[in-house]
């Protein structure tokens, strides 16, 4: 399971309307659609993994997880794959040679920043604001596409991980540039107090309450 990441953007309300599907859901293929297909609602680890082997797709920074990822393709063989999981994997090659990416989810983490689309949403034209959730990160991508869209309206971005304390801050932008950065540094490089003031900021933008153990 991923880290739930809170986010709240606020701008004016014709600005974030531009987020929101012919459905009334924040959505942020409205923004940078994926320009494949696929159909299917899970995606084959063994097309994925055939697929990158004969694409030649760069191994994983981390040795350990390159020396997982090399094994495996070496180990891929097409002829062995299910029909469901070869039709994948050609549509996979189609999508790759069309737009890039491989299927949704590929398209995701490069595009938008963030693992999935938006869910838990609260949305408050009237009030200029959208706060919704997303796995792992805050899809800085999207909103900076969402403010070259608008250049003359500046957008403030605040997000926090459920990890309080770390992965949060506020931004600000405009025409697509960041004009201002608040966020947490790391937690090892973090004073203390830092430390203490970035959960306390956190808690208050994730909503909650203080537990037992920090009172």
């Amino acid at each position: 399971m991923p880290n739930h990441v809170t986010n709240k953007v606020r701008a004016p309300a014709r600005v974030l309307k531009t987020l929101i599907n012919e459905n009334g859901k924040i959505d942020f293929n409205t923004i940078l659609p994926f320009a494949g297909q696929f159909p299917w609602d899970g995606i084959s680890g063994q097309a994925e993994t055939t697929a990158q082997a004969i694409t030649a797709q760069p191994l994983n920074e981390h040795p350990l997880i390159a020396g997982l990822e090399r094994r495996n393709r070496a180990e891929a063989n097409v002829m062995q794959l299910s029909d469901e999981c070869f039709e994948q994997f050609v549509q996979m090659l189609r999508n790759k040679r069309t737009c890039g990416h491989f299927h949704t989810l590929d398209h995701a983490r490069d595009v938008w920043g963030t693992k999935w689309n938006a869910y838990d949403q609260v949305i408050e034209l009237d009030a200029g604001e959208l706060s919704f959730d997303t796995a792992w990160s805050c899809p800085l991508l999207v909103l900076a596409e969402l403010s070259k869209r608008h250049p003359d309206e500046e957008i403030t971005v605040r997000y926090a991980d459920e990890d309080l304390g770390s992965n949060c801050g506020t931004v600000k932008l405009k025409a697509g540039e960041t004009v201002s950065s608040e966020v947490a540094g790391r937690w090892d490089e973090m004073s203390e107090e830092q430390r203490q003031q970035w959960t306390s900021w956190a808690r208050d933008l994730k909503g909650w309450p203080e537990d037992e153990e920090d009172e």
